[in-house]
């Protein structure tokens, strides 16, 4: 059922909406007056309180932001001219929402637009993003990672404001191959004089994470094949190595156990000429099952190195563990006896072929790799 509200509890809120906007006024936070004004003009053009509110919080607001942007320009702060950029924009938006609300437009007819100040504005805010990005290129040149990273910075706003601005996009990708780091994957070598065994599925793995995760913008990552076909020197070397596997350590386990199954219908009896009623009884069983579980396991050694100095800037050791199990059995006694469970493995009554050592080496990997993916998104995260 619709409800409808009582006249006297809408003018309530209408009211109290009213008192709010002017509320704002009062507080001298004259945007939010003055956007609100406007915003209840467009929906109600003849809203007395809003009319008087938005007379008294639009010029108030124009001398506030004036008076602010006279004083941000003669301020000695590079980058004053992004809170010119700003408060610009702010005039502007106020004049094209009065434009928007007929309302409005009759309650400030004298609102005036500031687009070739705010145009002046963000070219001057481009100029100085620009030359401050040149004092920080320099050095990054000189090898000062941090400053090629804020060079980069720099420009891009630079082309924040004002697109195409000079030579700021080459200058960018400029400060951009200062500030990246370079990291070069090693390939997995295998030690295994009784398995012929390949890492390339893990291998494969890593390449497809570094490939689609996107880090820092200044870092790159490439696998030693793709070595060649770079000119500049790894800035840094990932090695990994497994210490030790082990592929296929099987054990066997032979459980027996006695099944006993209480009130079971063994049969029926005749009662009378037309009457039949069940016998219950016990019924027994001796399920044998048969348990193969195949471990197979080992652990990563896993190195960040400077690639120039040889030093070593990080190292972990990754364990990881897969069980294959197989389970068949077989049961002397009465079906009735037996469990769900027993049902299911007694159907098979011999062992499944084994995996094949490929096959177990790569479960075991699985587990290493989620930790190694994990550990470098966090290491390099903020590089």
């Amino acid at each position: 059922m619709k409800r409808v509200l009582p006249f006297s509890l809408i003018l309530l809120v209408v009211l109290s909406a009213c008192t709010g906007t002017k509320k704002y006024y009062e507080q001298g936070d004259y945007e939010t007056a003055v956007f609100n004004s406007i915003e209840r003009l467009r929906k109600t053009p003849d809203n007395k309180k809003s009319r008087e509110t938005l007379k008294l919080a639009y010029p108030s607001m124009v001398e506030y932001l004036t008076d602010k942007i006279s004083k941000a320009k003669l301020s000695a702060d590079p980058l004053r001219w992004e809170q010119v950029v700003a408060d610009y924009a702010l005039l502007n938006r106020a004049y094209d929402e009065i434009q928007r609300s007929p309302g409005a437009r009759q309650v400030v007819s004298d609102a005036r637009s500031y687009q070739s100040e705010y145009n002046e504005a963000t070219l001057k805010a481009a100029e100085s993003r620009y030359a401050l990005g040149l004092q920080r290129l320099a050095q990054g040149e000189q090898g000062d990672r941090e400053s090629a990273k804020l060079a980069f910075e720099h420009f891009r706003k630079a082309l924040e404001f004002r697109p195409n601005f000079r030579d700021a996009e080459s200058k960018m990708l400029q400060s951009q191959d200062l500030a990246t780091l370079y990291i070069q994957i090693e390939p997995i070598p295998m030690h295994s004089r009784t398995l012929q065994l390949s890492n390339e599925f893990f291998e494969n793995q890593m390449t497809e994470y570094i490939r689609s995760v996107q880090f820092s913008p200044f870092v790159r990552f490439y696998t030693a094949k793709e070595a060649g076909q770079r000119t500049r020197e790894p800035d840094q070397i990932i090695r990994m190595v497994f210490d030790d596997f082990v592929v296929g350590q099987a054990y066997v386990k032979e459980t027996i156990a006695q099944r006993v199954q209480d009130s079971v219908i063994v049969g029926t009896v005749n009662i009378g000429e037309d009457s039949v009623v069940n016998v219950y009884g016990t019924v027994k069983a001796e399920v044998h099952q048969f348990q193969k579980e195949i471990t197979s396991g080992g652990l990563l050694d896993f190195r960040i190195i400077d690639a120039r100095t040889g030093t070593l800037l990080s190292q972990r050791k990754f364990p990881g563990t897969f069980v294959w199990t197989d389970r068949w059995g077989y049961f002397n006694g009465d079906e009735r006896a037996l469990t769900q469970d027993d049902k299911r493995f007694t159907t098979k009554r011999r062992e499944s072929p084994n995996p094949l050592p490929q096959d177990l080496f790569i479960e075991f990997t699985k587990p290493i790799y989620s930790q190694v993916t994990g550990f470098v998104g966090e290491y390099y995260r903020n590089y």
